[in-house]
């Protein structure tokens, strides 16, 4: 286990963690294909949908991407290191999961009436608000459009 995002390298009591992550290369040629094994486990963990993840490594690494619901699996075209793919997910945790205010991971997406995405902390109650020019912004509407994506802090 490791803290979630780079800023909450100094929590002593290790209160927001997730699993670090376990790639897989598959595959040989133009069928090449980077399976993150436990994408699934680091998004429960970030409380987001494991797809937001996957599709976020695609848009970075100009890449196909794709995640299969049922099974839980997480492909990303081309072959990438675990060090490449492990800092996309801190940019995608600064961009989408901690709070702009103070940095905590307590967040949750809210999606305004306007189709603004916005991170709202429990802990502080900042309401940060997502780059609308980013792809995984537009993902994020096109596929959660008027609902609210909660973080359920009573199942810590």
């Amino acid at each position: 286990m490791e803290n979630i995002g780079a800023s909450n390298t100094n929590d002593a009591f290790y209160r927001y963690t997730m699993p670090m992550m376990v790639t897989k290369t598959e595959g040989k040629g133009n069928g090449i294909k980077t399976n993150i094994v436990n994408n699934v486990d680091i998004a429960k963990a970030l409380e987001r949908p494991a797809s937001y993840t996957t599709k976020y490594f695609g848009y970075q690494l100009c890449a196909q991407s794709k995640f299969d619901e049922k099974t839980g699996t997480s492909l990303v075209n081309g072959s990438h290191s675990t060090s490449t793919l492990a800092s996309l997910l801190e940019a995608f945790i600064k961009r989408y999961v901690q709070c702009y205010g103070c940095g905590n991971p307590e967040t949750e997406i809210i999606i305004t009436k306007s189709q603004m995405v916005n991170l709202k902390c429990a802990a502080c109650g900042h309401i940060s608000v997502c780059d609308v020019r980013d792809k995984l912004t537009t993902f994020i509407l096109k596929t959660h459009r008027g609902r609210r994506i909660r973080r359920h802090l009573a199942s810590r």
